[in-house]
């Protein structure tokens, strides 16, 4: 097990995997023998936490399908928080990445009591390997190597959106508050892919370079995404250009190559080499705060005209919010899958009693879904899926 110190007030990265937060200048001292999945693990709390003193941690190995080293487990403790992460190698089109894919603070990871090799493939799924065999850590079961080596083509990736099953939620309340915000003329609505299901993330990215051309016309080479009559701006869709900017992504971001989807640091590296060879400047910023999505940071981001990439594991996009008498029912459409939206803004419903104080809150995110049942609708995010990572993004 390797024990280190890290001093981090701010990180300078010259390595593959880098996330273009811009959480300041960096300097480390005491971190001689940190290598890229060190410094790339440093990146990401520093970005989460904003913390300046001293990063106590050690890491011990992860291993993939083929029971390779394939990542690490890192225990750490910030300030006087204790927490762990973990992390894996993605190989890329043409480079490696270290990417931190789960982070939790106070909590015993579920490779704590692992007495085999620990086997970490895919989101969510924690595997150990014993007695020539593979076992689910959740239940205890054996598994198959022909699901372990689907799970592992699965991976880290993002792959897209369908598959739709209908949630229904209440809320019974004796009055309500409503409190609605988008960025001006939303975002354009792209959806489809590239290839099947896969396209999400490079969809994504295109909405957003879209959004961008507005104020940034060389984004596009040669095209304007949107059309302006009188003071109302509408952006394109469908266009040859846009169909071709989304291919364009779908190679850069290394989409479909050696697993399913599109990883975080894919997206980010394929935005990344887009954005500069136009001559712009790509960066992004944390929406996560000591490991849970902050929305006061998404508010903050939307309200500053910066639309969220949001990368998901299980969604539910709103169909109908149906108000009757004092109850509110909340029908959403569900799908398990992992999934890109882009976040243009929000709505915040407040729920109070008869005698004024306050049941329950409900955020709802209005994003560019990527779908065409949803185009821009709003996400529910009340216990319904889960948001993995969240960058506000700026070209400028």
């Amino acid at each position: 097990m390797k024990h280190k110190k890290i001093l981090g007030l701010t990180l300078a990265l010259g390595i593959l995997g880098a996330s273009y937060f811009t959480a300041g200048q960096a300097v480390i001292t005491k971190a001689d023998g940190a290598d890229p999945a060190d410094r790339s693990f440093i990146e990401f709390v520093l970005s989460d936490t904003q913390y300046e003193g001293e990063i106590d941690y050690t890491y011990q190995p992860l291993y993939g399908e083929d029971l390779e080293v394939n990542g690490r487990q890192y225990d750490f403790t910030v300030g006087e928080t204790e927490g762990y992460a973990l992390l894996t190698e993605i190989e890329g089109a043409d480079k490696t990445f270290y990417e931190v894919e789960e982070l939790f603070y106070n909590k015993q990871s579920p490779f704590a009591g692992c007495e085999g090799l620990p086997v970490y493939i895919s989101h969510g799924l924690y595997l150990e390997y014993k007695d020539n065999a593979f076992y689910n850590i959740a239940d205890g079961n054996s598994v198959s190597e022909e699901f372990v080596n689907e799970m592992a083509y699965r991976g880290f990736g993002y792959s897209g959106s369908g598959h739709f099953t209908e949630q229904i939620q209440t809320v019974s309340y004796s009055t309500k508050s409503t409190d609605t915000y988008s960025i001006q003329y939303d975002l354009p609505n792209y959806h489809g892919s590239v290839e099947g299901e896969t396209g999400c993330a490079n969809t994504a990215g295109a909405v957003i370079i879209g959004y961008y051309d507005r104020f940034n016309e060389n984004l596009i080479p040669n095209y304007k995404s949107y059309i302006q009559l009188g003071n109302i701006v509408r952006y394109k869709t469908g266009t040859d250009e846009v169909i071709a900017l989304v291919q364009q992504l779908y190679e850069l971001m290394g989409t479909d190559v050696g697993h399913l989807g599109t990883t975080f640091s894919e997206f980010q590296d394929g935005m990344n080499q887009y954005v500069t060879s136009k001559g712009y400047t790509y960066t992004t910023a944390n929406m996560f705060s000591y490991g849970e999505f902050s929305m006061s940071n998404y508010k903050n981001a939307v309200e500053d005209g910066k639309p969220v990439a949001i990368f998901l594991s299980g969604y539910a996009l709103i169909n109908e919010i149906t108000e009757s008498g004092t109850t509110d029912t909340i029908s959403s459409g569900y799908s398990p899958k992992t999934h890109v939206v882009v976040g243009c803004g929000y709505r915040t419903d407040t729920y109070y009693n008869a005698s004024g104080a306050v049941i329950t809150t409900r955020n709802y995110l209005k994003v560019a879904s990527g779908s065409d049942i949803y185009g821009i609708g709003y996400l529910n995010i009340n216990s319904l899926g889960q948001i993995d990572r969240a960058v506000s993004v700026q070209i400028s």
